[in-house]
């Protein structure tokens, strides 16, 4: 992988394609996704917070020194005293802070997890699109080039009598319309490549190409509540929402211990009059009379509504993309298997077969303009069918966090 990237710049300089695998180009993706590397970094806010209610100490110790002079009858002496003090919390606030940063740690986690998802996700869509645009592209050349002879041969024959001008212009019309869509395919393959270039970090895209794409797999789905199960099983989303969850009731418990009382203990010492040295020790208690961590409940509150909206809403969400994942791949993946057995075959035989009839005379140049069309029209459908049933693998997958390959024997298992 390492040695196609790098030669990437140098092939692309000589105009070489530069043939990508769908495997190569999404592991390149993920590795270097913006997004995941963000959220990467966003672990680290509530790791911090996790070392910081480590200890049951809701602030820093405090160490004083304090010195006094005495001046009397002609005689000076220094008075010397020092106090280390601390809070501690007594109602165990901390260890609910403490297991509220536990799971935000893991809903962070989860959450750079689900990104993977999305990602590549996002990578085998751009690859599919820039594959299809490029089938594009070489169909439509094609026919372009064909449409550009049979006006060449047109022409001939509108010289030898055997045509009118109207059968003539007709032929004019469906060389620049061809060579028009060409022209437009060629621009939507480079706009794809460009997308795909992009997600990749690749410094150029003229040279880059991809493979064959998988097969689209057999799969029947009787029961779409099993998919559905299994996307909750596996979901990293639903997880970073259960652990947010868990983290705003714990926030919550921690913030209603608030009215409890904090000990206070003190050790203090010192010199009075250069002769009496002084130790000893203090406890008190620090009473929440003014401020009774009203502000600390109301905000933890409303983390919670909103942790358990944001719950509510993924699991609606993945609801969503499961049935409607699984409906699209059945739809569509019918659709292709129709086209591929019923109509592809009979449009490629159609496209050779109208070139022959040309040459042989056993056609008329309407005939062929309007065959041609008509079968180029059906491979070019073909296309569409196939981006949209591959996609909707692809997003199935996606909606049951599994990579493509394995769907199947997830779903049959």
């Amino acid at each position: 992988m390492m040695v196609l990237l790098l030669g990437a710049n140098m092939l692309a300089v000589q105009h070489v394609p530069v043939v990508v695998s769908l495997e190569d180009a999404v592991e390149r993706v993920v590795a270097v996704s913006p997004a995941i590397s963000a959220a990467r970094g966003v672990v680290a806010a509530p790791r911090g917070q996790r070392s910081e209610a480590f200890w049951p100490f809701p602030s820093n110790p405090t160490f004083e020194y304090g010195r006094v002079r005495r001046r009397s009858t002609g005689t000076t002496v220094f008075d010397r005293e020092w106090s280390v003090s601390q809070e501690i919390e007594i109602a165990g606030q901390w260890l609910r802070r403490r297991g509220a940063a536990d799971y935000l740690v893991r809903s962070a986690e989860e959450t750079v997890v689900d990104l993977r998802r999305k990602v590549m996700l996002e990578a085998r869509i751009a690859y599919l699109n820039l594959s299809i645009a490029e089938r594009r592209a070489a169909l439509t050349d094609s026919a372009a080039a064909f449409m550009e002879r049979l006006a060449v041969f047109a022409r001939q024959q509108l010289e030898a009598g055997e045509i009118s001008q109207l059968e003539y212009n007709a032929a004019l019309l469906e060389a620049a319309r061809a060579r028009s869509a060409a022209e437009r395919a060629q621009a939507d393959r480079a706009a794809k490549a460009a997308e795909l270039a992009r997600l990749m970090d690749l410094p150029r895209d003229q040279g880059l190409s991809t493979g064959p794409l998988p097969r689209v797999p057999e799969l029947q789905i009787s029961d779409p509540s099993t998919v559905l199960a299994l996307a909750t099983a596996r979901r990293a989303d639903l997880s970073a929402a259960t652990f947010a969850a868990n983290a705003a009731d714990r926030s919550l418990a921690a913030a209603r211990l608030a009215f409890i009382p904090n000990l206070s203990i003190a050790l203090f010492g010192g010199r009075e009059e250069e002769t009496d040295n002084l130790l000893g020790v203090s406890i008190g208690f620090s009473f929440p009379l003014f401020k009774r961590g009203q502000a600390s409940r109301g905000m933890a509150a409303a983390r919670r509504a909103l942790a358990d909206a944001e719950l509510a809403a993924t699991e609606r969400a993945i609801r969503s993309q499961v049935r409607s994942a699984v409906e699209r791949f059945q739809r569509t993946t019918r659709a292709e298997r129709r086209f591929m057995t019923g109509v592809l075959g009979v449009a490629a035989e159609n496209v050779g077969l109208t070139e022959t009839a040309l040459i042989e005379g056993e056609v008329s140049l309407t005939d062929v303009m309007v065959l041609r069309t008509a079968a180029v029209a059906a491979q070019l459908e073909y296309l569409e069918v196939l981006s949209d049933a591959t996609e909707a693998w692809f997003q199935l997958a996606a909606a049951v966090n599994a990579d493509p390959a394995e769907l199947v024997s997830l779903i049959n298992n």
